[in-house]
């Protein structure tokens, strides 16, 4: 990791929840499904994943397996479920009910699952339908359920939604499956482009710019990434529509403007801008494309990340001497300092749910990722084991991604803020970094 003023800011926040975790309800013979706060040791509930039923139309078996796969995927990822081996269930899913009063919820108990997802499609020329119902066993109730209509094509995004909607069910807030994840790699050659990670597993190349790119940044609505790219020699500012894989430049009047971060509501950008020899925060009004400075000190203020109302702003700073990360009013003021331990603390990211922010601090030789309440108080230790940076929320806030130096290479991890579990998400050739995670997608 450099220096301040090669690192520069990713994210901006979107909407929110706390982290739960499924445990055992005592007051039972068998145990219900519940939702409470997690924390480390917490309890996996054992839950069964059957196949769609198959209700009619063309049968679309690879459909079909593919939803149950990415649901099954999302759930165990999600580290609050464990998944049953299909081997050991009892009932054949073509031939046994989909609805409360059609399910035998002993043959379902004997196998130990707690929880279990049923559901059945039809399909037709224009497409398919899936419904499904997640079921607390011990109770013999539904939990709640969807319905989802598409092309073929769609069904990725229904199981993500499907993933998300079962952990709104179990513990009042949706999870963050619907949503992806932006990140600069060189994988395909020496440049270092931008990509976006699905929680299907695709990765896909975006930009081709034939240079280094910096600090990808989702908008909010989803449909457009913020980047820096060095294409002609000098940094700029650079967004990407998704819908048409088109980029072009934007603040082009500005000079030399490097990692941008849009505002919750889309109308102003934020970024770190080099001049006088100095680099200070400023904000760019894309409506009357005026830039104003934020910061002015000679100390280096950089990686501006917005607060999830748009009201406070957090950046990394030398101005006490190291690195250290602070959050001020969304005009410039009211300036206060939120880190004290540590010799370099940089990277903040601000949870959508407003409570806390994320940064990257160096312990040990090496930068772990930390917590701190986002209105001050006692940092905390997220990861502990290699060298980790650039830290992002999910939707939910109930995760962190970043990038984490693996075998001679860094990766994409994911891990829960109580930093219970860790798992990898990106995988194959070159480096993977500077992570963020999306809003949720439609």
């Amino acid at each position: 990791m450099g220096v301040p003023t090669v690192r520069f800011v990713k994210t901006s926040c979107v909407a929110a929840a706390a982290v739960a975790a499924l445990l055992w309800n005592p007051s039972t013979s068998a145990a219900a499904v519940q939702g409470e706060i997690a924390g480390p040791g917490a309890m996996q509930t054992p839950i069964a994943v059957p196949q769609l039923k198959w209700l009619g139309g063309p049968k679309q078996p690879r459909a079909a397996d593919e939803f149950t796969s990415l649901l099954a995927a999302d759930l165990e990822r999600s580290g609050l479920f464990r998944l049953i081996n299909a081997k050991a269930y009892i009932e054949d899913p073509q031939a046994s009910g989909i609805t409360r009063d059609t399910i035998n919820f002993d043959n379902w108990l004997v196998i130990d699952a707690l929880g279990l997802v049923r559901g059945g499609y039809k399909s037709s020329a224009e497409g398919i339908s899936i419904e499904v119902r997640f079921f607390d066993t011990a109770t013999r109730s539904s939990m709640g359920g969807s319905r989802f209509s598409g092309s073929i094509k769609e069904v990725p995004l229904m199981a993500h939604k499907m993933a998300d909607a079962i952990l709104g069910f179990v513990t009042g807030k949706k999870g963050p499956f619907a949503s992806m994840i932006t990140f600069v790699s060189d994988r395909h050659d020496r440049f270092r482009e931008i990509y976006t990670y699905g929680f299907d597993g695709g990765v896909r190349r975006v930009t081709r710019h034939r240079s280094i790119t910096m600090a990808p940044s989702w908008h909010p609505r989803g449909d457009y990434i913020l980047f820096t790219s060095f294409r002609g020699g000098k940094p700029g500012l650079y967004d990407l529509n998704l819908a048409t894989s088109s980029d072009s430049r934007i603040a082009t009047k500005f000079g030399v403007n490097v990692g941008g971060t849009y505002s919750p509501d889309g109308r102003h950008i934020l970024l770190s801008r080099e001049r006088g020899g100095n680099t200070d925060i400023y904000v760019i009004d894309m409506s009357r494309q005026k830039i104003s400075p934020l910061t002015s000190h000679w100390g280096i203020d950089v990686e501006p990340a917005w607060s999830p109302d748009g009201k406070r702003i957090a950046f990394c700073s030398s101005r006490a001497g190291s690195p250290q990360i602070y959050t001020m009013k969304a005009d410039g003021s009211d300036i206060r300092r939120l880190t004290f331990e540590g010799d370099y603390n940089c990277s903040p990211d601000w949870s959508p749910d407003g409570r806390m922010i994320a940064y990257a601090g160096r312990e040990g030789g090496r930068f772990q990722i930390f917590t701190v309440p986002a209105g001050g108080g006692k940092s905390r230790r997220v990861t502990g084991e290699g060298s980790n940076e650039d830290p992002t929320w999910s939707p939910d806030s109930r995760y962190i991604a970043f990038s984490r130096r693996v075998g001679g290479k860094s990766k994409i991890f994911m891990t829960d803020v109580s930093g219970r579990w860790t798992r990898q998400l990106t995988h194959g050739n070159g480096n993977d970094r500077s992570p963020n995670w999306s809003g949720r997608l439609e």
